[in-house]
């Protein structure tokens, strides 16, 4: 089995297998799960500036601001599959739930994975382009990009995710 790299789950208790956890592993021949390439985070955090009488303006932190993510990869079917998980990700994106993201690390002694839980995400966005149209209408590689924005601190079933995980 490949390694578990990140994982998108639903918190919502009705999810399916469609709109369900969704993987990224490094990519195995015959596993149907998508390689990233890269991750990207964006965490913005706001100021304003409050005037004061006789000294330069300060500046005052009002709190978090968005915070994104980007995740870009690259699959190749005939070799890695993964254009089934394409579909849930769109899938999960239509269905408006918040997804929790999570890290996973492979662990040398003991064997088993340690994991950290980045926080809960809304997909904004799953984009592919694909290249090199096979004579069956499959493409020979398929480069996407999946752009997610945190939701919110306010779900607080989010370790729920990781130990069914860790579980199986």
């Amino acid at each position: 089995m490949a390694d578990v790299l990140l994982g998108l789950g639903s918190q919502d208790p009705n999810a399916n297998d469609a709109t369900g956890l969704i993987l990224f592993y490094v990519p195995s021949k015959g596993i149907d799960t998508p390689n990233f390439e890269t991750i990207q985070r964006d965490a913005q955090y706001t100021w304003t500036s409050a005037d004061r009488l006789s000294r330069d303006p300060a500046m005052q932190f009002t709190g978090p601001g968005e915070d994104n993510v980007v995740i870009e990869g690259r699959m190749y079917p005939y070799h890695f599959g993964g254009i089934s998980t394409l579909e849930r990700m769109r899938l999960a994106g239509r269905a408006g739930k918040p997804m929790l993201l999570v890290r996973f690390y492979p662990l040398t002694n003991p064997d088993g994975y340690g994991s950290e839980v980045i926080g809960n995400y809304a997909i904004r966005r799953v984009r592919t382009a694909e290249s090199k149209i096979g004579a069956i209408g499959i493409a020979h590689k398929i480069d996407f990009t999946l752009e997610l924005t945190r939701y919110g601190d306010d779900l607080t079933s989010t370790s729920t995710i990781v130990n069914n995980f860790e579980a199986t």
